[in-house]
């Protein structure tokens, strides 16, 4: 555990491949169900939450080239890196196109691990077969945006999917070598620090091998802009927040790998709120509560 407050995702790879292990974003041109039938979740935008590099012209062979390169000029001994397929939904496409787009890294013998972020209504056996396919040669990790076990707010936000469907994608994943990471949001109208305490009890009861905490920020060209200027939405308050995080990570399984524990917007697209931009100040500030009340990751979990 970092600082023995809890289990990241920096330390967990280390012990798995005995270095520090970097992550290149993909944008691999694929697009949503959601956008498709309407005009997406609430609080994404026209690049899909991701770098929008695809439709720059830049191919998915050509984005690992560029961070791999990137990061090594950045870092010294760079020498290991996860493909990060993150823009919009990551097995939304036949099986024939999702095998061509993931077999890119194969051409590159510095990645040691894939990461495919998707949504839960999006994944099935077929294609997570084929993703199974490369676990033999490298760590699999299947990002599921679950975001809210309450079903107002996956309305509210327009998700498109429900708790159920989060639960048979589960069902389906856990049959594959996966590490199974869940994505959650916080930052919702209803949302108390009781609410981050239950979405820890929810998860520490399944399968689950990692979590990404995200805020729910207002960004540029964002649905939820809108509410946000008319006055139908505040954003959460840095205070609570911060101790969502800490009730959270205090009542979640202590094996549990937490990938991160806030979101932030791409540079000059936040609009709320402003208090987000100070990441590092943000992860300190959890840390210190941490610390404060004496709590790390699962010492509530029986409470």
């Amino acid at each position: 555990m970092k600082n023995r407050l809890f289990r990241d995702l920096n330390g967990y790879l280390k012990e798995i491949f005995g270095q520090k292990v970097y992550k290149i974003t993909i944008d691999a041109g694929l697009s949503c169900p959601n956008r498709e039938n309407g005009s997406g979740c609430i609080y994404c935008n026209d690049r899909g939450s991701g770098t929008g590099l695809f439709r720059e012209g830049l191919s998915v062979k050509e984005q690992i080239e560029r961070g791999i390169e990137g990061l090594k000029r950045r870092y010294n001994n760079v020498n290991a890196f996860i493909a990060y397929f993150q823009s919009y939904t990551n097995t939304y496409a036949d099986v024939k196109s999702l095998e061509k787009i993931w077999s890119n890294v194969r051409d590159f013998r510095e990645i040691v691990a894939l990461s495919v972020g998707t949504r839960p209504d999006c994944v099935n056996k077929e294609n997570l077969s084929l993703l199974n396919s490369f676990s033999g040669d490298y760590k699999i990790f299947l990002e599921l945006g679950l975001q809210s076990t309450d079903e107002k707010n996956l309305n509210w936000i327009k998700r498109g999917h429900s708790l159920e469907d989060f639960e048979k994608a589960l069902d389906i994943a856990t049959n594959f070598n996966f590490d199974i990471v869940v994505h959650i949001i916080f930052g919702f109208p209803n949302d108390n620090v009781q609410s981050a305490v239950e979405m820890a009890r929810y998860l520490s009861k399944r399968p689950v091998n990692g979590v990404k905490i995200h805020l729910l920020y207002v960004s540029k060209n964002a649905p939820l802009k809108k509410l946000y200027e008319e006055g139908l939405y505040t954003p959460i308050t840095r205070e609570l927040y911060t101790d969502m995080v800490v009730s959270f990570i205090s009542h979640l399984r202590s094996d549990i790998v937490i990938h991160r524990l806030t979101g932030d917007a791409h540079k000059g697209e936040l609009i709320a709120p402003l208090w987000s931009a100070d990441k590092t100040g943000i992860l300190t500030e959890i840390r210190n509560k941490l610390v404060e009340k004496g709590l790390f990751q699962g010492k509530e979990i029986n409470i």
